[in-house]
């Protein structure tokens, strides 16, 4: 069973996470998690995805959680990991998720010189075990439903789906994808690509405020907190962080 039931911290109400954020089942949890990721890239840190299990920790087995690279040319160790740091994944506990952004496969940044509206098309296909629930679009932290038509079993035995739609995006943004699985016994599975950054001269990427506060908050209680627990030189990393944090907030909106 799903046992982190109770969050150690309240997640903040611009996530709108049930409980007043303080308690959830394993959705909850994930979107907590991902909900914070999507804040951190708001505020300028073009972090990658990957993955990993916690498995004696989180109640599932080695191996649950997975990310998959794309390498055209062929696997080797320097190709995959030049991929991963390119963004051009996807991390999955179950489905497969392979997405392209104006034909080109999700991840990585493409750059642009017009302030003004940019179209983007986007094609997806899902492989999946069981039925697949939602696919979702995440521009920008905002989540948008993807309606997504169903192909029926491929000839793996797969359930497969296919998602065609264009996105038009103001100034610096970033798009993800991301679908959910729901197996019996109510355990969510979902697949989520890394974003693919598009950047557009002199119209950067503002944070939002609440987002940034919160990041701001978090700070401040850690030094609190660790003060004459931590070594000193371990404390002096949250202060930095926390004036990075503060250093964004003048930007933000």
């Amino acid at each position: 069973e799903f046992g982190f039931t109770n969050f150690n911290v309240p997640a903040p109400a611009f996530m709108n996470l049930p409980d007043e954020g303080r308690s959830g089942g394993e959705r909850d949890w994930i979107d907590y998690t991902l909900r914070s990721y999507y804040t951190l890239l708001n505020c300028g840190f073009r972090m990658r995805p990957t993955a990993g299990t916690a498995s004696g920790v989180h109640p599932v087995p080695a191996g649950f959680g997975r990310v998959y690279v794309h390498c055209p040319r062929g696997f080797n160790y320097d190709v995959w990991m030049q991929g991963l740091d390119a963004g051009r994944s996807f991390v999955t506990t179950g489905p497969m998720l392979l997405a392209k952004l104006n034909g080109q496969i999700a991840g990585g940044t493409v750059k642009r010189t017009a302030v003004s509206q940019s179209q983007v098309e986007i094609t997806a296909t899902i492989l999946s075990e069981t039925p697949v629930s939602a696919l979702e679009l995440i521009v920008n932290g905002e989540i948008i439903p993807g309606p997504i038509r169903e192909a029926g079993r491929n000839s793996e035995g797969a359930c497969e789906y296919t998602f065609n739609g264009v996105v038009r995006l103001a100034g610096t943004s970033w798009i993800a994808l991301r679908c959910w699985e729901n197996r019996a016994g109510g355990r969510p599975r979902f697949a989520h690509t890394a974003p693919t950054w598009f950047d557009v001269d002199r119209a950067p990427l503002r944070p939002k405020r609440e987002e940034v506060e919160w990041l701001i908050t978090r700070m401040k209680e850690q030094v609190t907190f660790n003060a004459g627990v931590l070594p000193p030189a371990a404390v002096d990393e949250y202060r930095r962080a926390l004036s990075t944090y503060e250093r964004i907030a003048e930007s933000a909106r």
